[in-house]
């Protein structure tokens, strides 16, 4: 297994792990508008490589506005066109409700956290 840092940013960071035909991106900080060509650019690399499959850790992820989730959304699209399997792990709280509130949580694999039912 390699690992190399993509991109650092002072509040947004990517790192790139190899392990055979599965590339997985460690997002770390704060996915808002100013990080969203460093990931980007770290998926377009992951695609670039023809991975079977890609898998977004999000552990290290606290914050992710809308302009994130795009990115998101624009790299499950490629990924379904390009045949390579796109999953995301480890989501905490606020980026999982914003994931399930905006219903993106159903493109990704089972790994999302779902919220739990409320009664009003």
């Amino acid at each position: 297994m390699r690992e190399d840092v993509t991109v650092t940013d002072p509040l947004f960071q990517v790192s790139t792990t190899l392990d055979g035909d599965v590339t997985g991106l460690w997002l770390v900080g704060e996915l808002d508008v100013d990080g969203t060509a460093t990931l980007r650019a770290a998926l377009a690399d992951c695609f670039a490589r023809g991975s079977d499959s890609v898998v977004l850790n999000l552990r290290g992820l606290r914050f992710c506005d809308c302009a994130g989730l795009n990115v998101l959304l624009e790299a499950k699209a490629t990924a379904d066109r390009i045949g390579t399997e796109l999953c995301v792990e480890g989501a905490r709280a606020q980026v999982a409700r914003l994931l399930a509130l905006t219903g993106a949580d159903e493109l990704f694999a089972e790994s999302v956290r779902r919220l739990p039912p409320r009664t009003i």
